[in-house]
């Protein structure tokens, strides 16, 4: 009974990232999460997966490519894991079938009525919901083309889905209902 947690540790230390993993929102991809300390992690994904390092455009930040399958965005100051990338190579999915490779018309034949109006385009992302916490990034030829998701090319293929904090949160409005206000 009581080396059981050391196993327990041992196995989580051995799996480190799971590309099977649901994508939660604002949360985390592969069972990495953001604001997690990224010392460590980038450690024990070295020893189980390739890992290139490449400096973000922002030079505050480091990106970790993993496996050609996702990317980890890690704030250079204090080594914390600010975004992460679903790449194609990522086999989970968000809401059960969204996933980074597919084309245009997937994402809009499988979308419900609720998640087509949650989708909007914005400084430079198709945003899968109002929260602006995940998002494909749109190819720079298409950025400020369009409105709506259905304004854009069906067969094109938004191969990065991020993760990221959340730009907006759901507070009571005047009447009682919730809405949606930019985080402060």
């Amino acid at each position: 009974m009581g080396d059981a947690p050391d196993r327990n540790r041992e196995a989580h230390y051995t799996a480190p990232m799971n590309l099977d993993a649901d994508i939660v929102p604002g949360r985390s991809i592969g069972g990495i999460v953001l604001g997690q300390q990224a010392l460590e992690l980038i450690e024990r994904l070295q020893q189980h997966a390739q890992v290139v390092v490449r400096p973000a455009l922002n030079l505050d930040y480091t990106c970790y490519d993993i496996d050609e399958a996702m990317t980890i965005v890690v704030g250079n100051r204090d080594f914390l894991v600010v975004n992460l990338v679903a790449r194609s190579g990522y086999r989970g999915c968000l809401f059960g079938y969204i996933h980074a490779g597919m084309r245009v018309h997937e994402l809009i034949a499988g979308a419900s009525s609720a998640l087509l109006q949650a989708i909007h385009l914005h400084n430079e992302f198709v945003y899968l919901d109002r929260a602006q916490s995940v998002g494909f990034l749109l190819p720079p030829q298409y950025d400020d083309v369009a409105d709506r998701i259905e304004h854009l090319p069906a067969d094109l293929v938004l191969d990065t889905l991020y993760v990221m904090p959340p730009a907006m949160w759901q507070v009571p409005g005047r009447d009682g209902k919730l809405v949606w206000r930019p985080v402060d």
